[in-house]
């Protein structure tokens, strides 16, 4: 019985994360030109920030950039996560490719993007580097 029930509530957990993505997961090719700035960047600190104004407590994550794709981030930047269902966890030491936004004052990550840690979206890093050659050849 005990299996049963843990096996559901895994399985409701694993639902629970999927939803929180409402407008689902968008494609690479439509994130790019919608990201204030696309990079890659190393995490070099971790600092917790207390609720205030519009959000929840968080994180502020330094990060220092790597390669740019796309806009001209500051370097290093912080970038807030939001302790919510939409917040995206990094670690300190590990490196990550970003897609950058800006909002209510703040440069976070959509933890429905194509974000992620670099030894896991080679993929993204390929058609990003592509992206970004189509675009300046156009320019």
């Amino acid at each position: 019985m005990k299996i049963i029930i843990t096996g559901i509530c895994l399985l409701l957990a694993s639902s629970l994360a999927a939803a929180v993505c409402l407008t689902g997961h968008r494609t690479i090719a439509e994130e790019y030109p919608n990201s204030k700035s696309v990079f890659i960047g190393k995490v070099t600190a971790k600092k917790d920030v207390p609720e205030s104004g519009n959000y929840y407590n968080g994180h502020n994550y330094t990060v220092q950039v790597q390669e740019v794709f796309k806009g001209d981030p500051i370097n290093p930047v912080v970038i807030f996560s939001e302790n919510s269902s939409g917040r995206f966890p990094m670690v300190v030491g590990m490196t990550y490719i970003i897609f950058l936004y800006y909002e209510l004052g703040r440069y976070q990550v959509d933890n429905c993007t194509n974000s992620g840690l670099l030894s896991e979206k080679q993929d993204v890093i390929q058609t990003v580097r592509h992206l970004k050659q189509n675009k300046d050849k156009t320019n």
